[in-house]
């Protein structure tokens, strides 16, 4: 084993071109063999965490077709370590990149992991930056190698949770076709995938691999479609603090929703009490009707009363709809020199049919025509109106009341989010000299999305008030332009108030106002429902230009073999061009995306790496490496937009690097340790994302408690810092012989210290000001021109992107596998991966919240404390069975609260609930595959396969939040599914 340490070295730099980690290979078309040597990528030896330096978890080919599994992110996010943040069945009320397949390494978000494809950067294909795994033909995929731990210092920003590299099959050669259908229990979410790909030799030196993908994913509707689902929600009792008997946050799982509906609900004002149940709601007639209220209730939820489900409208899943292409030809010009070129393209169209729109405080103005008899009645003067009382639109509190009410009878917003991905990349691959490789390349990456909110309700710019009437005109309040209606005195009809303005300029922008009817549901007229919604627009297009080239061969011979050195450098450059239509740049709509900006980030990287095999076969060192690594960075930013809307210039540099170890005491004992600091350049949407202003009332202490009205502002902020993670590792890998012959375990420990992590600040404008008044420097930097004494007015305060603390993760990986041969040409597979997170916590603010263990709340920094994977496999010479078991460990349903059980509960306290648990799940799927004739395993044939997922149809927990019942990042919504496919090869 003397050069083992050496082999491993060169195995990383072939496969990652610069890496600090070696990962192991993994076996094309048989995963059983065991050997104790790690060989270049491309081997057909199976490899997972066991012979590597640095954590690594391997997907190959056979296990992905043994589980059926026709999208890479699929298998990825069952992986205990990672959070299924972005997918389908975690888009139901979401807007942004609809049906993109995102991963989330360690719960840090989707920005804190890199996505290398064949060790090079994959085209971004959002704002963020982040890579939609949709665009991977899953057809062509050999393994994916995922790096449990930073690896700033071998491939730049990003990689600060760890790396996910997909590796393609560049040698394939023959025809593989591949088609399966999918459909739930109950007869919905049906998905169809069809892929095919053939690989030829062109010549004695040439090389061509295409291959290429479908699929199609119907939705399913809201969770009503299933049983388990009951209306539940979480409702603030203002009477905690009082003693009532019920804690501040009262939890309801099967009797609680919204307080108001799509017929209207009045809840404030005499006119509540007309029925003696707290409130009234209005019928298909538009007349009153008694409407119960619950107990409590308070700002959108009650307990009980006449509910509305609050999540009605989500989906379980949402359609998607995506093909994808790859091709590779290279070419051997030389001995010792190669040639390629590859290309992608890609299409993911997604669509979701959003929640409704609602508004809470409607200001219904006693000269509304539309005002039922009965209510009229009660007021001083009873008669119908005849025309308005004021041309110029009254106060909002001189209404005669104000209505909540859902807009599910006049429209859903609508979103469809489509993405084209263009990829193309051209090198070299060379030999020198004795052991020295090298490689350079070029690659061009562009992606188109168009994402559009269609039937987007206008409600007017906040920033010019359409309570102000030196700004109404300039609102584009459709919305309340509509729902102001009065009487034309000239024609005794309705209209908008408007158009009857004195004020020219107001009569011009409400052209085409139709008067809006808002009592009972479906009582307004088409052309008024036309009138108050648009269509929201964004156009993105995302570029991105690679040059890269690196060096890596040995220096000399060390005590325990070759020393090995790699070097290189990158420049890159990436730009953004996003636009929008009149209105998302007024921020118009209730649901706004942003307003036009535009980037551009200059990349300069170079690095080094060395490995030095310090002993190798001797007592008690089998083996002892060290490995150092190194990355210089200057980043030259430029763009428009941001909070400021100007143009802007900003440049820094950052450094990355890593110092490992492995010692290997026996040849059944490894022990590793690293150490790294890795980085993260603030994205696009973080420098420049304009989002909308707004003029509120704010509380301002350094008056004594005065309303101030200052200018709120919103967005990315340009002169960010670039993120510092600071990373230890350490584990034990475990390889016995004799009677365990077969046995491989392996225990890491993480600890990943984000410094200067990038967010807005917690708790909003208010927050923003009472922080600065307890002395928060941060904070006050964000009020005015960033100074603020007793006394003054609150003017701006800007709650944009900033850096805050810190965002810190620590636990432990677990992985063990067990491989024998039970007799009968059969052979059986165990394998187990667990992760335990002890914390997983923000900084920001002097607050601290640790979300370890909160498995309740879709959004949010969380993971459950306890999660694992379980593969039981059967592999016969015609068939293969494996049975998974995922499980969730018990949890939380917010960190922030404290529920009975829980130590320190007081139901007196701001933080008390009255039910703040969560209970496990664990899930059963069921997979198989089947040969039809005896040549499968000689590289063609027929092979039907199997998959059942959720076997026992477990349901989930009801965790109610706004707009999902459950959390769908952990838990199955659809239930029992069922895949059949066939593949052939020839």
């Amino acid at each position: 084993m003397t050069r083992r340490t050496a082999l491993e070295f060169r195995a990383a730099l072939m496969a990652a071109c610069a890496a600090c980690v070696a990962t192991p290979a993994l076996a094309q078309d048989e995963d059983l063999e065991q050997d104790s040597t790690i060989v270049v990528t491309g081997s057909r030896i199976a490899r997972g965490t066991f012979d590597s330096p640095a954590p690594v978890t391997t997907l190959g080919a056979d296990d992905l077709q043994r589980r059926g599994v026709t999208n890479i992110a699929e298998a990825i996010t069952e992986l205990p370590s990672f959070r299924d943040t972005t997918g389908p069945q975690t888009q139901g009320f979401g807007s942004f990149n609809v049906g993109a397949r995102i991963v989330n390494l360690r719960g840090l978000g989707v920005t804190r992991n890199l996505v290398l494809v064949n060790g090079r950067r994959f085209a971004p294909t959002t704002r963020e930056g982040s890579v939609d795994l949709n665009f991977v033909p899953s057809i062509l995929i050999e393994r994916t190698e995922i790096v449990l731990g930073g690896a700033s210092a071998a491939y730049g920003s990003d990689a600060i949770t760890g790396v996910v590299n997909v590796i393609l099959n560049e040698d394939l050669e023959g025809l593989k076709l591949e088609a399966d259908v999918g459909v739930s229990e109950r007869g919905d979410g049906e998905r169809y995938h069809a892929a095919a790909a053939f690989g030829t030799r062109v010549g004695d030196r040439g090389h061509f691999v295409i291959g290429g993908e479908w699929s199609k994913q119907e939705g399913i509707g809201n969770c009503f479609e299933r049983d388990w689902c009951t209306p539940g929600a979480v409702v603030t009792n203002l009477g905690y603090a009082a003693g009532n008997g019920q804690p501040n946050y009262v939890r309801s799982n099967d009797n609680a929703g919204l307080n108001f509906n799509s017929g209207g609900v009045v809840t404030r004002g005499p006119y509540a009490g007309l029925f003696g149940t707290g409130g009234i709601t209005f019928d298909a007639n538009g007349e009153p009707q008694p409407f119960e209220v619950g107990s409590p209730s308070f700002a959108l939820f009650q307990v009980g009363g006449d509910i509305v489900p609050a999540y009605i409208d989500a989906n379980i899943t949402v359609p998607v709809e995506r093909y994808s292409v790859n091709a590779h030809f290279d070419y051997e010009l030389a001995e010792g020199l190669t040639a390629f070129i590859d290309g992608t393209y890609g299409h993911v169209d997604g669509q979701l049919l959003q929640t409704s729109f609602f508004n809470t405080a409607i200001p219904i103005f006693a000269d509304n025509p539309f005002i039922p008899d009965a209510i009229r009645e009660t007021f001083a003067d009873p008669a119908q109106p005849t025309g308005p009382s004021s041309l110029t639109r009254p106060a909002n509190t001189a209404a005669a009341f104000t209505m909540a009410r859902l807009f599910n009878d006049l429209a859903r917003g609508y979103s469809t989010s489509d993405a084209d991905t263009y990829r193309i990349s051209t090198g070299f691959d060379g030999e020198f000299g004795s052991g020295w490789n090298w490689n350079g390349y070029y690659q061009y990456s562009r992606t188109d999305r168009l994402q559009v909110v269609q039937d987007n309700l206008v409600v007017g710019a906040a920033v010019f008030p359409v309570t102000d009437p030196a700004t109404i005109a300039q609102s584009n309040a459709y919305f309340y332009f509509a729902a102001d209606a009065v009487v034309d005195p000239s024609t005794g009809q309705p209209t908008c108030r408007a158009l009857l303005s004195d004020d020219p300029s107001l009569r011009a922008a409400a052209q085409g106002c139709v008067p809006l009817n808002l009592f009972g549901e479906n009582n307004y007229e088409p052309a008024a429902k036309d009138y108050i919604y648009g269509d929201l627009i964004e156009d993105i297009r995302l570029q991105q230009h690679v040059v890269a080239a690196n060096i890596s061969g040995s220096l000399f011979e060390a005590p325990g073999g070759s020393v090995g050195i790699a070097f290189g450098a990158e420049y890159r450059v990436d730009t953004i061009d996003v636009a929008h239509d009149d209105l998302s740049n007024l921020y118009a709509y209730f649901q706004n995306f942003g307003a036009d900006y535009d980037g551009k980030t200059e990349v300069i990287e170079g690095f080094g790496e060395i490995e030095v095999p310090l002993l190798a076969d001797e007592p008690m060192f089998e083996a002892l490496t060290l490995n150092a690594a190194l990355r210089q960075t200057h980043y030259k930013i430029t763009g428009f937009g941001s909070y400021l809307r100007t143009n802007v210039a900003n440049s820094f540099d950052a450094t990355a690097w890593k110092l490992s170890a492995n010692w290997e005491p026996f040849d059944w004992l490894r022990f590793r340790l690293s150490r790294s600091r890795d980085i993260r350049a603030p994205n696009f949407a973080e420098l420049f994302l304009s989002s909308a202003s707004a003029f509120s009332t704010i509380s301002n202490p350094f008056q004594g408690g005065a309303g101030n009205n200052p200018s709120l502002l919103s967005g990315g902020s340009p002169f960010l810092r670039p993120e510092k993670a600071d990373t230890w590792g350490a584990g034990a890998i475990l390889s016995p012989g004799g009677a365990l012959e077969g046995l491989r375990l392996s225990v890491d420990y993480f600890d990943i210290s984000v410094m200067d992590y990038i967010s807005s600040p917690p708790g909003g404008a208010q927050n923003i000001v009472n922080e600065c008044f307890g002395g928060r420097e941060a904070a006050c930097a964000l009020i005015n021109d960033g100074t603020i004494t007793t006394g003054d007015a609150l003017t701006e305060i800007r709650n944009v992107s900033l850096n805050l603390e810190e965002l810190r993760t620590t636990g432990f990986d677990f992985e063990a596998e067990y491989r024998t041969s039970v007799g009968g040409g059969n052979d059986l597979i165990l394998r187990a991966l667990a992760t335990h997170v002890t914390e997983l916590s923000t900084l920001s603010f002097g607050q601290l919240i640790d979300g370890a263990g909160q498995t309740g709340g879709s959004a949010g920094t969380s993971a459950a404390d306890w999660s694992a994977n379980t593969f039981v496999t059967l592999v016969n010479p015609r068939f293969t069975a494996t049975l998974q078991g995922r499980y969730i460990g018990s949890g939380v349903l917010n960190a922030l609260y404290t529920g009975p059980g829980q130590d320190g509960y007081d139901p007196t306290q701001p933080n008390s609930i009255s039910d703040n648990s969560v209970p496990s799940r664990f899930y059963l799927n069921l997979f198989g595959t089947f040969n039809v004739g005896p040549n499968w395993d000689n590289g063609d044939g027929l092979q039907l396969f199997a998959r059942i997922n959720n076997l026992l149809d477990q349901d989930p927990p009801i965790v109610p939040e706004f707009q999902f019942p459950t959390n769908p990042v952990y838990f199955d919504t659809i239930g029992r599914y069922f895949t059949f496919g066939a593949r052939a090869r020839f």
